[in-house]
């Protein structure tokens, strides 16, 4: 961003105006008496710039509107705002008329994104979203007369944005904000996601159990389970196929038979499976809660120990706390153990009940069909073979639906390791938004370095009273010594406001090559410094302007700044008054 041109346009009737007022390349000097107009023309170039001036009567009454002509990404823009209108900026781009704008949110909307800066949302002190707007970027760039320089920053209204400056800084310079609304909402968003997903997969893992328990025992994969189908599916074809019917038929009984004592075998090889483990686990438990026995006879008697008065004088004489600590934690670790055997436990227990009873079906299931194969001998032929076939259909029927509780635990299972691995992932998120990060190394350098630099420009303010060991803290506020700003008066308040806006703004324009690359000054309190020494900030900041292509506006009275190539003087032209005057 540069600066061309000012230019105050009158109203028709008895209206003050100003020539087109020329910006110099890198500083602007207005040098006048009091009361000449100077500071209208300086309000008036923030003012078009979406700060809120409130500006004398007269101003209002004989001025129509400010002009401000300036380059942006290559572009030429004039805003033009009107004086007697709360919020009116019309905005021309390369001379056409381009976009007008009745509030300062939507200006700042079109505006700060054009300068290259950050829109992320920030939160108001009432909790609500905002976006940055040009009016609290602006005191960083603008050091208002009056205000201006009782602190390090002072908006033109009351602060409405939580840590206010310490976001204007970050939006500045680049960072990420402190605290950003989007952050808060998505972290709200998060929080209620990984509420949703614990409760889903505490029910999912409950309708895992239900279907595991609904699993005929002993458990068959579905390839067992597809291939027992495939056998007697055949054996169904052979009967069908068959001309000596009664024989086959026989043939099939065996074979169920046979498959059922199959399952038998495996049921009672789990049932003694899961009894040894149920045993296993009760012996195991019976020694921890010996051992815990142990550890409180063992606390007993260090106890009786610790109450010598010969061994430990003192109640607290620390003695024996690692010893105390130890128990402790040994104690808390056995009864976790305790814990898990018993949830261990129980689900053996369950799983036990359950092949017991599933046992007891199969031992059932086969005295039935040994019955009917015995009664089936004297049976006659077509008999025999319809009650084969029937219950190798059955068969058949009972493994199918077997094989589709399979199908519906497998897909219950992905599912359930899908919303799990959703909730971690959320988790993590949720941590990673809740845990107050540390600064940046970004950031940590942009502290330092500003420290640096502020105990610089008071070294060529030659400000003697203030402490040279500057820390910035977290919201960008200098510490100086073990003082803040407000314990400061007069000079020496001055001369650390006016370090401090020329060390950051040095920083700024030299990490970043767009947004606000202007330094205003309306009036340094001159009866406040000496000549020379703000002379020798002024050269300074004429070496600044040079070095990072930016510019410094500044109006004074008494001291009067020598100009050198790139620089210019606005002085008063108007001279039908009391004395010569900015505008008529």
């Amino acid at each position: 961003m540069k600066l061309i041109s000012l230019e105050i346009k009158p109203k028709i009737n008895s209206g003050w105006g100003s020539p087109k007022l020329l910006f110099g390349e890198e500083i602007t000097q207005l040098h006048a008496n009091n009361g000449s107009g100077k500071t209208p023309l300086i309000q008036s170039i923030v003012f078009c710039l979406g700060y809120p001036i409130e500006f004398r009567e007269d101003i209002v009454r004989h001025c129509l509107s400010a002009n401000l002509t300036l380059t942006i990404g290559g572009d030429n823009y004039t805003f033009i705002r009107l004086y007697d209108s709360k919020f009116d900026i019309t905005i021309r781009k390369n001379d056409s008329q381009f976009n007008r704008f009745y509030s300062e949110s939507d200006f700042s909307k079109f505006l700060l994104p054009l300068l290259g800066y950050s829109q992320e949302r920030l939160i108001t002190n009432g909790n609500t979203p905002t976006l940055p707007y040009a009016s609290t970027l602006l005191p960083i760039f603008y050091l208002d007369q009056d205000r201006g320089y009782s602190e390090y920053y002072f908006p033109p209204s009351s602060s409405f944005i939580k840590n206010q400056f310490s976001e204007m800084v970050r939006v500045a310079a680049g960072f990420a904000p402190l605290q950003s609304y989007d952050r808060k909402e998505k972290t709200i968003e998060i929080k209620e996601r990984v509420k949703y997903l614990d409760q889903s997969v505490v029910e999912s893992r409950r309708q895992l159990s239900r279907l595991r328990d609904d699993l005929a025992t002993p458990n068959k994969s579905i390839s067992d389970i597809e291939h027992e189908v495939e056998n007697l599916k055949s054996n169904l074809n052979d009967l069908k196929n068959t001309k000596d019917i009664k024989s086959e038929a026989l043939n099939s009984f065996d074979f169920l038979i046979y498959n059922l004592k199959s399952q038998h075998r495996e049921a009672c090889s789990q049932e003694r499976e899961l009894t040894s483990k149920i045993s296993s686990s009760n012996s195991i438990k019976s020694e921890i809660e010996s051992e815990i026995e142990t550890l409180n006879l063992n606390e007993e008697s260090l106890s009786a120990f610790t109450t010598l008065s010969e061994i430990c004088s003192s109640p607290n004489c620390g003695m024996f706390f690692a010893s105390s600590e130890s128990y402790g934690k040994s104690l808390l670790y056995l009864r976790d153990q305790i814990k898990d055997l018993a949830i261990s436990t129980a689900t053996n227990q369950r799983r036990l009940d359950i092949v017991s009873a599933e046992k007891a079906i199969l031992e059932q299931s086969i005295q039935t069909l040994s019955n009917e194969r015995g009664e089936a001998v004297a049976k006659e032929g077509i008999d025999l073979f319809i009650k084969a076939i029937s219950n190798i259909s059955s068969k058949i029927f009972d493994l199918e639906l077997e094989k589709s509780r399979h199908l519906r635990l497998d897909e219950q299972e992905k599912n359930h390791l899908n919303l799990k691995l959703e909730r971690d992932r959320n988790v993590s998120l949720e941590e990673s938004f809740l845990v107050t990060r540390d600064p940046s190394i970004e950031v940590l350098n942009f502290r330092l370095n500003l420290s640096k630099e502020m105990i610089r420009w008071l070294d060529i303010l030659r400000s003697v009273t203030i402490s040279r060991d500057i820390k910035i803290d977290s919201d960008f506020k200098p510490i100086l010594g073990i003082e803040k700003l407000n314990v400061f008066k007069g000079s020496s308040k001055v001369r650390a406001v006016l370090a401090f806006h020329a060390a950051l703004f040095s920083i700024l324009t030299a990490k970043v090559s767009n947004g606000f690359r202007v330094l205003i000054f309306d009036t340094p309190r001159q009866q406040e410094l000496h000549n020379e020494d703000l002379d020798d900030y002024m050269k300074e900041l004429k070496k600044l302007a040079t070095n990072h292509n930016v510019q410094i506006i500044f109006s004074t009275t008494s001291y009067r700044y020598e100009l050198s190539k790139g620089d210019t003087e606005w002085t008063p032209t108007f001279t039908n008054f009391q004395q010569p005057m900015y505008l008529g």
